[in-house]
C-alpha cells in the first residue's frame, strides 16, 4: 500500500505492537496507520512539521517532538493528546525512554529535558551547544546526547554522560576539521558493557569507556553521519563512504 500526506515526510516510522505504524510529516501532523492496510487510523495536529521519529512506551504511549517547539504525549490507540511539553526551541531529535518512564528529550535551544510520566518537568541540563541528535540511555540509566556549537571555529563538539539526576557525569570532547560542522552528527550507540559508540565528521568511528575515556577509534574514508548499530555478538555497523563491521 502506499499512504499520502500533505507534505514531505521527513520522520523516520515507529512501529507499535500491534503493527501501527506511527509517521510524522511537513504538514505539521503525526499519523497513525494500519500497518496491514495502510488505511489511516487518525491524525493529530501538532504546531510543525514533525521531522524526528516518534518513541512508543511500554503502555503504548506515543511521545514526538515537534517544530513548534514542543512534545507532545498521545494514546497510541486514539491519537488523543494526554499532555504538551514546552521547551525554548525546535525539536527535531527522537525522545528516548528511561526504565522508569522519565522522557529524555534533546532540544536546539541547547538543553536535554527529563520530563515526568505525566507531562511535568523533572531536570534539564545545560549544554555547550544545539543537541540536534537524539539521546541514548545506558544499562546504567545514564543518558548520552551530543552538543554542536555552530560556526565554532575551534570545532570543538561534546559527547555528555548525565546521571539519571541531571548532573554532569563527564564530558568527551571531539575535534573537527572542518569548519561549522556537527562533529558528532550521530546518536550515541550503547553496548551491554557500556561502551559509547559515536560517527563523527573526522572519518572516524569512537568508542568511548563508561568512564568517558578513550576506548579506541576507527578510521573510515568519509564523514561517519550514520548511527552505529550493534549485533548480539558485540559487532559494531556503521556506515559512512562504506558500510563497516
Amino acid at each position: 500500500w502506499v499512504f499520502e500526506t500533505e507534505n514531505v515526510v521527513r520522520s523516520t516510522p515507529a512501529i507499535g505492537s500491534d503493527g501501527t505504524v506511527y509517521i510524522g510529516a511537513d504538514d505539521h501532523k503525526l499519523y497513525a496507520i494500519n500497518g496491514k492496510s495502510g488505511e489511516k487510523l487518525w491524525e493529530f495536529d501538532t504546531g510543525g512539521s514533525v521531522w524526528c521519529c516518534p518513541a512508543i512506551g511500554p503502555d503504548g504511549t506515543v511521545y514526538v517532538g515537534a517544530a513548534d517547539s514542543k512534545v507532545y504525549a498521545l494514546n497510541g490507540a486514539t491519537g488523543a493528546k494526554l499532555w504538551e511539553f514546552a521547551t525554548g526551541a525546535t525539536v527535531n531529535t527522537t525522545p528516548a525512554i528511561g526504565a522508569d518512564g522519565t522522557i529524555y528529550v534533546a532540544c536546539r535551544d541547547e538543553k536535554l529535558y527529563a520530563i515526568n510520566p505525566d507531562g511535568t518537568k523533572k531536570w534539564e541540563f545545560n549544554a555547550d551547544g544545539n543537541m540536534d541528535v537524539s539521546p541514548a540511555i545506558g544499562p546504567d540509566g545514564t543518558v548520552y546526547v551530543t552538543a554542536s556549537t555552530v560556526n565554532d571555529v575551534s570545532g570543538r563538539h561534546k559527547l555528555y554522560a548525565i546521571n539519571p539526576n541531571g548532573t554532569k557525569k563527564w564530558e568527551f570532547i571531539g575535534q573537527s576539521t572542518a569548519f561549522n560542522s556537527r562533529h558528532f552528527n550521530s546518536s550515541p550507540a550503547v553496548g551491554t558493557d557500556g561502551t559509547v559508540y559515536i560517527g563523527s565528521r573526522d572519518n572516524k568511528l569512537h568508542a568511548v569507556n563508561p568512564n568517558g575515556t578513550k576506548k579506541w577509534e576507527f578510521n573510515t574514508g568519509a564523514d561517519v553521519d550514520s548511527s552505529a548499530a550493534i549485533g548480539a555478538d558485540g559487532t559494531v555497523y556503521i556506515g559512512s563512504d562504506k558500510l563497516y563491521a
